[in-house]
């Protein structure tokens, strides 16, 4: 089965109008209150710089004038790092966050927030958030959830951070990059980013729920038995309570049913092993039987849906990098 291919989004606009930039920056941040400060009747001008895949997109902003207003990051984590001295994030909040020149740091995600900005260059990497909870979930052999990021990471890794960074941003911005090496590199700065963050997944929420407590007990127990093979029946009486009830309390509360849930948990752990083995030492079937997969064609196609690639373009990307 091919991989699901992720369009490439290449946008470069630019413009002397505060209108025009205004409207501009508001459907990018996802916003109805982006303002411009007074600026000469000659000299402003505006650019927007952005090249990426569903997974990642990097970009460039520059606005010659001060701005203020509100941005909504949507599902997306967004990293960014200004020129100069003068942007602040955050700034309704009791802990507002002033960007120090040419080091990153992450916006606040889930939530809308304020921030004010003097005349100066910022440049943003986007990520998917499904794409770096899986990256955050393989790091921490735990399963992809909503992430929680060091405020104040250790200076050292915010170095070795910009050095990944300036490594890759040449390709990830050139739109000819083909997309097995862009790849690599969306990974190669993922896992960079996460890493310098600490990005951990935040229980209860994402694939652990907020139901009952027997339904997260159930779900630890699947979660920590993975590798054995489990029916039903062994999970309602390690929660200890009726299959019918634990049934339909997933339902209820997720939507699915206790043997989905467990065959997600396996898709995560395959996919975090894959990433790390040797294509030239193992195989797919290997990791995917040591999870209990036993239809490996069925596993293949619902890997690929859910990941936009099949298991073994994730194996071969180590040799790729």
């Amino acid at each position: 089965m091919d991989s699901v291919e992720q369009p490439l989004q290449h946008v470069d606009r630019h413009g002397t109008a505060v209108d025009e930039a205004v409207a501009f920056y508001e459907h990018v941040y996802g916003s109805q209150d982006i303002h411009i400060g007074d600026t000469a009747s000659e000299g402003f001008s505006w650019r927007y710089r952005a090249v990426g895949d569903g997974d990642v997109t990097v970009g460039t902003s520059s606005v010659a004038a001060r701005r203020w207003g509100t941005i909504d990051p949507g599902d997306d984590y967004v990293l960014a790092w200004a020129s100069a001295p003068g942007i602040r994030l955050d700034t309704g909040s009791s802990a507002p966050v002033d960007m120090l020149p040419g080091v990153p740091v992450m916006y606040p995600a889930g939530r809308d927030f304020t921030f004010s900005a003097a005349p100066t260059v910022q440049h943003l990497i986007r990520f998917d958030r499904s794409f770096l909870e899986s990256v955050a979930a393989a790091r921490q052999g735990d399963l992809p959830a909503p992430l929680q990021f060091a405020r104040q990471p250790d200076p050292d890794a915010l170095r070795q951070l910009r050095a990944v960074i300036a490594t890759a941003a040449g390709a990830l911005l050139d739109p000819t990059t083909d997309r097995d090496r862009r790849s690599v590199l969306n990974t190669t700065v993922a896992e960079a980013v996460a890493a310098t963050f600490d990005a951990r997944p935040v229980p209860p929420t994402g694939l652990l729920s907020d139901g009952p407590a027997t339904m997260r007990l159930a779900q630890e127990w699947m979660v920590a038995n993975a590798r054995r093979p489990i029916t039903i029946t062994d999970v309602s009486v390690a929660a200890g309570v009726a299959v019918r009830s634990l049934q339909a309390s997933f339902r209820r509360h997720t939507g699915s049913s206790p043997m989905h849930f467990l065959r997600q948990v396996r898709l995560h752990r395959v996919r975090a092993e894959l990433s790390a083995a040797d294509p030239d030492t193992t195989t797919v079937a290997q990791i995917a039987v040591g999870w209990g997969v036993g239809h490996l064609g069925r596993f293949s196609g619902t890997y690929a849906a859910t990941f936009g690639e099949p298991p073994s373009v994730t194996l071969r990307r180590r040799r790729s990098a």
